[in-house]
């Protein structure tokens, strides 16, 4: 695997390490993935355990995928969003859900009812927690960009249903930051 470039937006670990949280889609569920990059190694941090990985390109078209230091031949290939794995006789597809749509996709949820980053940057404060019932002009959370602190307020009354980001995470413009559920219909 090509080593993750860094720059100044993109989320760092608690060790340093570049840290970037991926949703895939396997067999109609959903995982949530955490990769990181530090002291030249990319790591998958699956449910709380972290593990060494790289994927490497063989003769052919086949890769050498390696996870703990244990190696074993795949063909991987991708088309768009989804990645089709060939690994020891068994086939996966994984499907990349891109945040936006997968947020804005759940029960009636629209884009009307995700606070979207504005500018790249970190969280500073976060107000707020899921199930929390807020008013119009409540400050959601506090970001800073390029040294500018910008408080994040409902756009209307209603309850958080999910919140993205934790205090200290780094995001890029247009990330989803706070998702409304949706309003409740008269």
């Amino acid at each position: 695997m090509p080593p993750i470039k860094s720059h100044p937006y993109t989320p760092q670990s608690a060790d340093g390490g570049i840290n970037v949280r991926h949703i895939f889609k396997l067999d109609n569920d959903s995982h949530a993935l955490w990769l990181s990059h530090r002291d030249g190694r990319d790591w998958l941090d699956v449910g709380g355990k972290q593990h060494m990985v790289a994927i490497t390109p063989t003769e052919g078209s086949g890769h050498r995928l390696i996870v703990d230091g244990a190696a074993t031949e795949a063909m991987i290939a991708v088309d768009g969003n989804t990645v089709f794995v060939h690994l020891d006789g068994r086939h996966w597809e994984l499907r990349y859900l891109e945040p936006i749509a997968l947020y804005a996709s759940d029960a009636d949820a629209s884009i009307e009812n995700v606070a979207l980053a504005p500018m790249p940057g970190v969280v500073v404060a976060v107000n707020v927690v899921a199930g929390a019932d807020v008013s119009r002009g409540d400050t959601l959370l506090v970001i800073e960009s390029m040294k500018l602190e910008t408080a994040i307020k409902a756009w209307r009354d209603g309850t958080v249903e999910h919140v993205h980001v934790i205090e200290g995470r780094t995001f890029e413009r247009s990330a989803a930051l706070v998702t409304f559920a949706p309003e409740k219909k008269s």
